[in-house]
């Protein structure tokens, strides 16, 4: 995947201003052919298991890993958002909130969640899952669109901490947009190490100190300080 230098943008005053960036993504896709798509709960996914299954399975090898479905039961209750060319998902991810009672026993103990449940509503903590992006399109521009999306996702739905696992190699992707890891990784079956990463929304010091594209989407600055300071004595390894 394709890493550009990082460039700083000026911070929206407003949500006007917002607004108004993202309809600016929007016209920069439409000029090279691509549209951003939001699957809502309960919609078709379209396009997106094939790329999937483009990714996880003919790219990466895992043919034969059942463990590995390209759909599952959250895919019902999650919002997957996809970057289209044409008729084709090219890249994608899917976001859910942790107050689905599925979405606790799938991932809460991969990111600890009782302890975000003990301070926080589980309607502000979200996880990130399905990241994939095809061969071809490993670029910047899509990249940056895709997560683009899933932050303004995360303000609308006032969601406070985004939370994701990755494999060591995609470390420095996310790190780019703002996230960090604040566990020690979980290690798989099989001796596969999964970085366990949080991005605290709207956080403009640290958006702005690691140059992430999103920082220039930050409408409320002062929501990051109460949660940035949680999540600094909860999880030592921040500090």
């Amino acid at each position: 995947m394709e890493q550009d230098k990082p460039f700083n943008h000026r911070m929206p005053s407003s949500a006007r201003e917002a607004r108004i960036a993202s309809a600016s993504a929007e016209a920069a896709l439409a000029g090279i052919g691509l549209r951003m798509h939001r699957v809502l709960p309960g919609e078709s996914l379209g396009d997106v298991p094939r790329l999937r299954r483009e990714v996880y399975f003919h790219e990466q090898g895992q043919f034969g890993d059942r463990s590995k479905r390209v759909t599952d039961g959250l895919d019902d209750c999650g919002t997957t958002l996809a970057v289209e060319k044409g008729s084709q998902a090219i890249a994608t991810m899917r976001l859910h909130d942790f107050s689905p009672l599925a979405v606790q026993v799938e991932y809460g103990s991969l990111f600890r969640i009782d302890e975000f449940a003990r301070t926080w509503p589980l309607s502000q903590v979200a996880v990130g899952t399905r990241f994939a992006v095809q061969a071809d399109q490993r670029s910047k521009p899509v990249v940056d669109r895709l997560m683009e999306e899933a932050y303004r996702w995360a303000q609308e739905t006032r969601v406070q901490f985004c939370l994701l696992a990755c494999e060591p190699f995609l470390h420095g992707v996310f790190e780019h947009y703002g996230f960090r890891e604040y566990l020690p990784p979980a290690i798989l079956p099989g001796g596969v190490d999964l970085l366990r990463m949080v991005l605290v929304m709207e956080d403009e010091p640290y958006l702005s100190e690691c140059g992430s594209p999103l920082h220039r989407l930050i409408r409320e600055p002062a929501r990051a300080l109460p949660a940035k300071a949680w999540l600094t004595r909860s999880f030592h390894a921040m500090s």
